[in-house]
């Protein structure tokens, strides 16, 4: 995996105790509350027979979750080898490896050998990104029908905590940093890529928004 210098450190964040805490967490509870909001919003839409194409799918819960739902096939992007293992592992355990494809890269480095999915979601991403428009413009462009994302809610809160987690990464030395992006322009560029949204909501300290592709 190529590496550019937003995503340079980020392995030692996402590693394999962190993979293993978040399949600990969804083996006991199920979905987190903003993924539950998301997957909600999508269970309204007609997915059956519909491919995924997850970007930063973490440990694969939107994958399996949108199986159940009748999702036939899906391709996780990320850039944690440990997440990516653990999504594995937990699809072996559920019986769907030949429904989900895995590729170990950040997306903007690797988005021109992706095809085209009917349904494209970033959960918590773009804050892991310094320019959000162009992940959303290279991205946006892979879904045929529908784009979902999950992203930090502005305010004085969620910018103290992304300054005290930014601040603690300077400190390690680690290169990898959060970013908060303007709501407005991020929801102005998915609508420019042909989109319009069919659902807004929220589970502080993350937005969900969900858009339905009219042209």
């Amino acid at each position: 995996m190529s590496c550019t210098s937003h995503c340079c450190g980020s392995e030692s964040i996402f590693d394999k105790k962190e993979a293993q805490k978040s399949l600990k967490k969804y083996k006991k509870k199920g979905p987190d509350k903003f993924t539950t909001k998301l997957l909600g919003a999508l269970s309204q839409q007609k997915l059956k027979n519909l491919s995924l194409l997850d970007i930063g799918g973490g440990i694969g819960v939107l994958q399996h979750e949108l199986i159940k739902k009748g999702i036939i096939s899906t391709t996780d992007v990320d850039a944690s080898k440990e997440y990516i293992n653990t999504a594995k592992t937990l699809m072996k355990e559920n019986g769907n490896e030949n429904k989900m494809n895995f590729i170990y890269s950040d997306f903007n480095d690797c988005h021109q050998e992706i095809k085209k999915h009917d349904i494209v979601t970033l959960s918590r991403v773009v804050c892991c990104y310094p320019n959000a428009i162009d992940l959303i413009n290279n991205s946006a462009i892979k879904a045929n029908k529908y784009y979902g994302l999950i992203y930090p809610i502005g305010g004085f809160i969620p910018e103290l905590i992304q300054k005290i987690m930014n601040f603690g990464l300077l400190l390690k030395k680690n290169p990898f940093r959060v970013f908060m992006h303007s709501e407005a322009l991020m929801d102005q560029t998915i609508r420019n890529n042909g989109f319009k949204q069919i659902y807004y909501g929220s589970a502080f300290p993350w937005r969900i928004a969900l858009y339905k592709r009219v042209n």
